[in-house]
């Protein structure tokens, strides 16, 4: 019997995808968001699945689903989420669905880590659909090649991102504990999500919890040179083999230009070959070298597997193109904490080292509208030549106390050698750098967007800027 699921908070990335997954499988979809827009807008209406762009109950009495599934930024108050509960009407968080509908008499590959496990997921994914395995996949993103984060396959793999964030409002563990791993892969740790977990601690905690449900038959790949990985394999009952410099498979001869990136693999003593990805920085070679394990650990031959990363072009909001003109390069990036600023700006500086960069910056997320990391986002910037900070998302919504302030890291930034500017808005932005644009024009300049939201549709002003 095919259900009616209602997705509460279906503008999510990951929330958009499940539900044309399910729909794919013949469940009747519906939902409803405050905030949804770009690639998950385009994904829902790319599959004809109907949502309303307001709370109200309404929407749910008269929809009558069978579950109502919970996003994660729903909280008590929200209208639907109220009448839910006080109708006691069946809901479940996202994690929860995933594990019923996805996971029966299927092997998971669960990937995860603070960075890089949406590019990870989607790297293994391509590898697993190009060797013809039919997995069943869902990604926190929009996979280039598919233009969708979301397989659904009848292998007997499952690909899943495995996201640390809270499950629900009623369930405060990560995502991926609910996910049943046979393969798992934990790309790095990194303090983020710091208004959930509070601390790195606890942040490694859950990852610990993570690598404890690995069966004696599976595999944990590890970044061997992340520092809590010793703590990770202490809690191991599964085979281990890692990633790095000194790991079990490893990047040798990494060449880095403007239109790719090339290494030679290893794996223990054996050279297997060369790789060639469209994708920037050193950051991504670690991202292929866990989905080239996973390749391998599932008997893909080298040559499929350097076969599909050939192929393979990216994810969106990921070090994303969106315009390129004479000496005008716009690029659209999901970073948000000071390590994957640095990341994503250091695979820039790499690829194209005679650029000019202007990094825009919208604290957005949880963690970076907070003061969690004033003082740490100064050396974050140093690859770029001008930084423009924006205020933080919503900042009214926050305790004045907690807020992140954009003018502090405008200060420290020029204090430190980096040209800087803090303003209110995206198009305050815009103006100041139209009234500049004739010089920077002199030069080739790439202009990267890091934000997790819409940031006022500055991508768009931005290209007919330049235009």
């Amino acid at each position: 019997m095919k259900n009616k699921v209602y997705f509460l908070g279906i503008g999510g990335i990951a929330m958009a995808n499940l539900a044309c997954l399910l729909k794919k499988r013949g469940h009747l979809v519906s939902g409803s968001d405050l905030d949804t827009f770009g690639p998950s807008a385009e994904l829902l209406k790319t599959n004809d699945i109907n949502y309303f762009k307001d709370h109200g109950p309404n929407h749910i009495k008269e929809f009558k689903p069978d579950i109502t599934v919970i996003g994660n930024a729903i909280q008590r108050g929200n209208p639907s989420l109220e009448y839910v509960l006080n109708k006691r009407l069946p809901y479940c968080s996202m994690p929860e669905i995933i594990k019923t509908e996805l996971l029966p008499n299927k092997k998971p590959i669960v990937i995860t880590g603070t960075s890089g496990k949406t590019t990870t997921t989607a790297l293994a994914t391509w590898i697993l659909k190009e060797a013809g395995l039919k997995p069943t996949v869902l990604v926190g993103g929009i996979m280039t090649n598919l233009n969708s984060g979301f397989l659904n396959g009848s292998g007997e793999y499952v690909v899943l991102e495995g996201d640390e964030y809270n499950s629900s409002f009623f369930d405060s563990c990560a995502k991926f504990l609910h996910y049943q791993p046979y393969i798992g892969a934990i790309n790095n740790i990194q303090m983020d999500h710091l208004d959930i977990y509070g601390n790195i601690e606890n942040i490694v905690s859950a990852f610990k919890k993570f690598v404890k449900l690995i069966p004696l038959k599976g595999v944990v790949v590890l970044n061997q040179q992340d520092e809590h990985t010793p703590a990770l394999i202490k809690e191991s009952k599964s085979r281990i083999k890692t990633f790095g410099p000194k790991g079990n498979i490893r990047a040798k001869n990494i060449i880095l230009n403007s239109s790719r990136l090339n290494f030679t693999v290893y794996n223990d003593l054996k050279k297997l070959g060369v790789v060639t990805s469209s994708l920037f920085g050193k950051h991504n070679v670690d991202n292929i070298l866990t989905a080239i394990f996973i390749g391998l650990e599932l008997k893909i031959s080298f040559s499929k597997i350097t076969k599909a990363l050939a192929s393979f072009k990216g994810v969106k909001r990921r070090l994303e193109i969106i315009y390129q003109k004479d000496n005008f390069t716009i690029i659209d990036d999901f970073a948000h904490n000071p390590e994957k600023v640095l990341a994503s700006l250091s695979a820039l500086r790499g690829h194209f080292p005679k650029h000019q960069i202007i990094a825009i910056f919208e604290p957005r997320t949880g963690s970076s509208r907070r003061k969690f990391f004033q003082d740490i986002y100064p050396p974050s910037f140093k690859p770029a030549n001008l930084v423009y900070i924006a205020e933080p998302y919503k900042k009214s919504a926050l305790n004045p106390k907690d807020v992140f302030s954009n003018r502090k890291l405008a200060i420290d930034l020029n204090a430190s050698g980096i040209k800087a500017y803090s303003f209110n808005t995206a198009d305050e932005i815009v103006v100041h750098l139209k009234k500049n644009i004739a010089q920077i024009s002199q030069k080739p300049t790439i202009i990267t967007v890091m934000t997790n939201g819409e940031f006022d549709g500055i991508h768009q002003k931005l290209i007919e800027l330049v235009k």
